[in-house]
């Protein structure tokens, strides 16, 4: 499901496609923050780790019937071993231990707070693309990160009560 929008008519080259993608985008945001602030006040009487695995375990179950239907499993004997070692490092460290390091974080910081770091996610891409596949740095980009780190640092910075 698409929809274009053109801003300076059919002889100039800028147009705006509204997809499906931008709308689960924003949806994922929503739900990322409504996980973040339940977390928070629940304060369930629990050690982070232990919730971390029941919420990967949740979106394990609700992934499943979209690998039953799709026959998902039929796929896994023909993965080859580089691929078993993404698959293990996007499970391992890219879902558990980073969801764990958010429930920790929300332990000590405010929802607010914590979600600031997020913002740091196109930075940390960025350097890994640098390293990891040689991309060049524009001047843009540093530009960019130099507003993230800024944002990030203004938000967690201490609260002065001389207002």
């Amino acid at each position: 499901m698409s929809c274009s929008l053109q801003l300076l008519g059919p002889d100039r080259s800028l147009s705006f496609g509204l997809h499906i993608g931008y709308f689960l985008m924003l949806l994922s945001t929503f739900n990322w923050a409504v996980y973040s602030i339940l977390l928070k006040k629940l304060q369930i009487p629990m050690p982070s780790i232990v919730i971390t695995f029941y919420m990967c375990t949740i979106g394990f179950l609700f992934t499943l019937p979209f690998i039953i239907r799709n026959n998902g499993w039929e796929a896994l004997p023909l993965l080859s071993e580089s691929e078993w070692i993404h698959l293990l490092f996007l499970g391992v460290f890219v879902s558990s231990v980073s969801y764990w390091f958010w429930a920790k974080s929300l332990e000590v910081m405010e929802a607010s707070k914590v979600s600031v770091f997020l913002y740091l996610e196109p930075l940390t891409t960025l350097i890994a693309a640098v390293f990891l596949l040689n991309e060049q740095i524009l001047l843009i980009s540093v530009l960019g990160g130099f507003i993230i780190i800024l944002g990030v640092v203004l938000v967690n910075r201490p609260v002065s009560s001389n207002r």
